[in-house]
């Protein structure tokens, strides 16, 4: 198998956009494990590829701390290997009935090569997932081991890979989403909370007034030293723009830049994200963009709009831990209204991922006889379940709910693989009008993203105690910078702290878990968002 960073196009195709530089995740845990994870599950193999080559018209999810042009590289890579045997398989069955047909060999050793041409092709597809898995999707391996290369695959070309890139990367800060929460690609939502701020004047302070010798005097009224008057200061006008950018730069400089070097965030980073839909429609008398999605020129100049075509900024605060395989990211928003500041806290936990996906770090270093044999051993007492599994092969047609428990396994094997797979298939709405009058309407298609291949290799449940502590603690510690970093903000505005300094003993002192909480499932990660009514928004619930 040819491996290679940027596979170069064919010259009948045409001019293509140039390669977009080295990715930033292509050498990460996480890229390594979904790259692995597309050769152990065929079910997350396939849902890579329905996601990113078929359903191509739809905006790819921001990437977490992984690389999605790489996990679909191996994930065509490692359909290629199921069908070149699956070809061989029929290509040698063929020939060999062939052969028992004109009288070159009888039947009786006809069929005996059949059932071992099979096999074989069966032995040499998996020899060769083994090799892949050992050499070049390990931490370490005989030949080097993980270097963030990708194989290279006549479906993946330069102009899908600048889609993929550029999207993944949301280059224009602007994201794409098309479920119910616009926090695409960021997993589960865990307790969330808003706050308003009445933006009051402080009240004025008045001092102990001291004569020329320093001994205080007495004040008027009795009033002591630094007590509050009823005069109120003037509120510094402030914009959302300048308390967003002042708390992105504050939380960037306290938890990585200015920090000490052992309590340094090494993987903080912190974005100017917006969030919009993606809506295209077939009305050609709109001009001939009217299938662009928009840029961020194209946005109205107007913040948090109230309208379901509305871009809102948020403030993208991302931790990466655990080499990129467990992300917190919290989303930060600001709006302006009534002389009120609204601040809304939304965190979201990327958990671990699958654990079969780690089934590639405990594959020996080396292939050698040894294990040449146990494959071939392991496969001839596979065969009885095989052969089970081609006479079961039409209840295939029968819904799973139908089929008795064990049965299953045999008649759809690998659906035992991530919950988060099925995330974003949406049911086709029934016109329920008078006269269908939904025939008529403008057709259009929703191409935003409804969920990303690193969501779908999501695990249940945290692999270590450790992983589960890590992503409270970071959320927490985003929390109590973000609420100090916004009272000093408002403290040098001159505005009344008392409403901000309540709000902020109720949030850091919860002892209800499920506080302001928008419903869902309760999970390892914390709570899942739901729409009104209690349903998992995306299908993310089980």
């Amino acid at each position: 198998m040819t491996i290679t960073q940027t596979p170069q196009h064919r010259p009948s195709e045409p001019p293509q956009p140039p390669p977009p530089p080295p990715r930033e995740h292509a050498r990460t845990k996480a890229t390594r494990l979904l790259s692995a994870g597309t050769y152990l599950d065929p079910v997350y193999r396939r849902a890579v590829i329905r996601e990113l080559v078929r359903n191509r018209f739809r905006v790819v999810a921001p990437s977490y701390g992984y690389d999605a042009v790489s996990v679909l590289a191996h994930a065509l890579a490692a359909r290629r290997l199921r069908r070149l045997q699956l070809w061989c398989s029929a290509g040698s069955v063929a020939l060999l009935w062939i052969l028992a047909g004109n009288g070159t060999l009888s039947y009786f050793v006809a069929l005996p090569l059949m059932c071992w041409a099979v096999w074989a092709m069966a032995y040499l597809r998996r020899i060769a997932t083994l090799h892949i898995l050992m050499s070049r999707l390990k931490e370490t391996g005989t030949e080097g081991g993980f270097d963030g290369a990708y194989p290279a695959n006549r479906r993946l070309t330069d102009l899908l890979i600048h889609k993929i890139d550029s999207e993944q990367s949301a280059s224009e800060s602007l994201v794409f989403y098309g479920g119910f929460v616009p926090f695409v690609g960021a997993g589960f939502g865990t307790r969330d909370w808003a706050n308003a701020q009445l933006l009051v004047g402080a009240r004025v302070l008045r001092f102990t007034p001291k004569d020329r010798s320093g001994s205080e005097q007495r004040a008027p009224e009795g009033r002591g030293v630094g007590l509050d008057t009823d005069e109120r200061k003037s509120v510094v006008p402030f914009t959302v723009d300048k308390i967003t950018r002042y708390v992105a730069e504050q939380l960037s400089a306290e938890l990585r830049e200015r920090a000490r070097l052992d309590e340094r965030i090494e993987g903080l980073t912190v974005e100017r994200r917006r969030f919009t839909t993606a809506i295209r429609t077939n009305d050609r008398t709109r001009g001939p963009g009217w299938s662009r999605l928009p840029g961020v020129g194209d946005l109205p100049d107007v913040h948090w709009r109230e309208d379901y075509d509305a871009a809102r900024e948020y403030l993208c605060v991302r931790i990466g831990s655990w080499n990129e395989e467990l992300v917190t990211s919290i989303f930060v928003g600001f709006d302006l209204k009534g002389n009120t500041l609204h601040t809304e806290f939304y965190p979201h936990v990327l958990g671990p991922l699958v654990e079969d996906f780690h089934l590639v770090d405990r594959l020996p270093d080396a292939f050698d006889g040894r294990l040449a044999v146990r494959v071939a051993w392991d496969m001839v007492k596979a065969s009885p379940r095989w052969v089970l599994g081609l006479w079961l092969l039409p209840l295939r047609v029968v819904p799973e709910r139908f089929l008795p428990s064990l049965l299953r396994p045999l008649v759809r094997p690998g659906r035992r693989g991530p919950s988060s797979i099925r995330i974003g298939e949406q049911a086709a709405k029934a016109d329920t009008s008078e006269f269908r009058l939904g025939r008529y309407v403008t057709k259009s298609v929703n191409c935003g993203a409804l969920t990303s291949v690193r969501e779908m290799a999501t695990n249940d449940s945290y692999h270590h105690f450790f992983q589960r502590s890590d992503a409270l603690k970071y959320t927490q510690i985003v929390e109590r910078r973000l609420l100090e970093i916004v009272r000093t903000f408002l403290h040098d505005h001159n505005v009344d702290l008392t409403d901000h300094d309540r709000a902020q003993n109720n949030i850091l002192n919860y002892e209800d878990k499920s506080m302001n909480v928008t419903g869902g499932n309760n999970r390892n990660f914390g709570y899942e968002y739901a729409p009104s009514g209690g349903a998992p928004a995306n299908g993310q619930g089980e």
